[in-house]
Order: C-alpha cells, then sequence, then structure tokens
C-alpha cells in the first residue's frame, strides 16, 4: 500500500497599518486649560449696509506663551492655526478672523503656519531630546461685516465658536484638552439694525497755540481745549453708541498721547460734564440713541508737560470707532 504525505503549509501575512501620529500637544504655559475663552461682553447693533469688511468687534492684542510638547520626538514640526476646527458655519452677514502679523486671516477653514515650531526656545541643556517648545503667540481676533444681511436681523444663534486650534502639521490632536482652543462666546448678541449714525468732529482739528515753556513741570497742565462729537440719524430703532480713541501718530506713554515728534508733552482726553478720563485704546459708553434727535457729546483734550519743555512744533492724530448695542 502507497502512502502519501499531504503537506500543508500555511503562510502568515502580517499587514503593518501606520497610524496617524498627533505629535504635539500645545497648551497655555503655566495653565492646564486647553481653551482659551473671550466674550464679546455686550449686545452689538450693526449696520444693514455697512460695507464687507467693516470690523464690529475686534478683542485686545494678546500675548499667549505657549507650551507645545513633542510626545512621539518626530523632529522639528510646524505649528498651525486650524482654523474653526468643528467645521461649523458662524451665521451670516460675518465672519471671524484673526490680525497675526499684520495680516488678517479670513479663512473659515484649513490651517496657517503660525512660523513657530516644536523646536523652539530649546537647546540640549533645557530641552531633553527636544521634547518641548515654548513661545509667545501675538494676536488679535476679529469679528467684520462680510457677505448678505440676514432678513431676521440675527447674525447667528452660536453661542460660542472655536476661532482656531493650535497644531502641528499631523491634523487636529483628537485628545481632549490637549490642544490649546480659542473660544469666542457671545455671538448670539450680534444683530443688524436699519441706520447708523452719521459722525462729525467739531472741530476736526485742535491747534492748542503757541505755549511758553517758561517753568514747565512734569505732570502740570498747559492748556486744555473743547471739542464735541455729533451724531445724526435718520431711524428710531434704539441702541447705544459706544467709542474708541486710537491712535494713529504719537504713542501712549502712561495713559498719554505722546507725539512722535515732541516727548515733553501728552494729552488726556476727558469728558466735559463729568470730568470723567477716557482711556486710549478702550471702548467706552458714548450715548444712547432712542430717535432721531441728533446728539452732542462735549470733550475737552487736556495737554500736559510730560518732561523738561523742548521748543518746537508738535502734531499727533487718534481715529475714533463706533459700534453700537
Amino acid at each position: 500500500m502507497k502512502l502519501s504525505r499531504v503537506i500543508s503549509v500555511m503562510f502568515i501575512l502580517l499587514f503593518w497599518i501606520p497610524i496617524k501620529s498627533f505629535a504635539l500637544s500645545c497648551l497655555v504655559d503655566g495653565s492646564s486649560s486647553a481653551s482659551f475663552n473671550e466674550a464679546l461682553g455686550t449686545d452689538l447693533a450693526v449696520q444693514a449696509d455697512a460695507p464687507n469688511g467693516t470690523i464690529i468687534w475686534e478683542s485686545q492684542s494678546r500675548s499667549v506663551p505657549v507650551i507645545c510638547a513633542d510626545n512621539r520626538e518626530v523632529g522639528r514640526e510646524s505649528i498651525y492655526f486650524y482654523l474653526n476646527p468643528a467645521s461649523v458655519s458662524v451665521g451670516q452677514g460675518i465672519r471671524v478672523g484673526i490680525r497675526y502679523k499684520g495680516i488678517a486671516i479670513t479663512q473659515s477653514s484649513g490651517k496657517y503656519d503660525t512660523g513657530h515650531h516644536s523646536q523652539e526656545g530649546c537647546n540640549w541643556a533645557n530641552c531633553t531630546g527636544w521634547r518641548s517648545a515654548k513661545f509667545t503667540l501675538n494676536f488679535s481676533v476679529f469679528i467684520e461685516k462680510y457677505g448678505t444681511t440676514p432678513t431676521t436681523g440675527q447674525a447667528t444663534s452660536l453661542t460660542s465658536y472655536r476661532v482656531f486650534q493650535l497644531d502641528g502639521v499631523g491634523g487636529l490632536n483628537p485628545t481632549p484638552n490637549s490642544n490649546l482652543n480659542y473660544v469666542l462666546t457671545g455671538l448670539n448678541k450680534i444683530r443688524f439694525v436699519p441706520c447708523s449714525p452719521k459722525l462729525t468732529v467739531t472741530p476736526s482739528t485742535i491747534d492748542f497755540g503757541r505755549l511758553s515753556s517758561g517753568g514747565g513741570q512734569s505732570g502740570q497742565q498747559i492748556t486744555a481745549s473743547r471739542f464735541s462729537l455729533n451724531l445724526k440719524r435718520d431711524c428710531t430703532t434704539p441702541y447705544t453708541v459706544n467709542a474708541r480713541f486710537t491712535p494713529k501718530t504719537g504713542s501712549i506713554l502712561n495713559g498719554l498721547l505722546v507725539p512722535a515728534n515732541n516727548s515733553s508733552v501728552g494729552i488726556s482726553l476727558f469728558r466735559a460734564e463729568s470730568n470723567e478720563k477716557l482711556a486710549y485704546n478702550s471702548w467706552f459708553k458714548l450715548t444712547d440713541m432712542t430717535g432721531t434727535t441728533p446728539a452732542r457729546i462735549d470733550l475737552f483734550a487736556q495737554l500736559l508737560w510730560r518732561a523738561k519743555p523742548v521748543i518746537g512744533p508738535f502734531d499727533a492724530a487718534v481715529v475714533i470707532d463706533l459700534f453700537y448695542k
């Protein structure tokens, strides 16, 4: 009897499927929080026919200390803003942007290179194996009028909106609370109104005249000049007008607007009726408007000595921004 042997050969096939690696975890340095929340803080009334690009709201300039941990030590990796990481519609008639290094970033998806990287601020003496990077992220966030105005007047129903997530080239890190998110709250307070007031400034140029430098001491008032902000509109929709004085030329030092061509003087602004000092670069309530009656707000500019008087002309300028709520 002939015997036959059946030999079975088993092949074991091994497949290696690479798992997408999320190498970076970026947080506010010194904090375990992965969320930087900022509230609009007030109702905003926006002119319905305002041109595209009109700034509705803008945050203060932020300088956020960031630390990014390179958990997988993949080497130098660029760090990005991932815009609108939740991929939601912000609403109608508005869009959100980031002002970064003098550029307005208004894309509503994708990523934008911050110019920082995972080895930044490290050397072999203070970073073990290039595992972390430290840098300061300087930016502001703004909301601008953009697109068709909603017929309801309500820009959005969102109470919060994730503007960006800070992350590496590999995409969004899915691990909860591991990457910095900037979140805007209160967007549902934005509404459109049928008209806005027209502003005139009288006089539009303040001339302090010829000054005497004799006996000038730091902090001493030299002179003061009055001016007024005049508002006029054609509709009766009630809203509050807020204003902000932003330097166009000159700089702010210790709360004073200091001319670039003569630092021995500084300028403060006050309400005439209450003697309330108005801070530059800060919003303040200007007036309430409830009808078509024009409004006039009287102010005065105070000129002070800052240092030993310097002979010669000087000039400085401010821009007046308005928003309505």
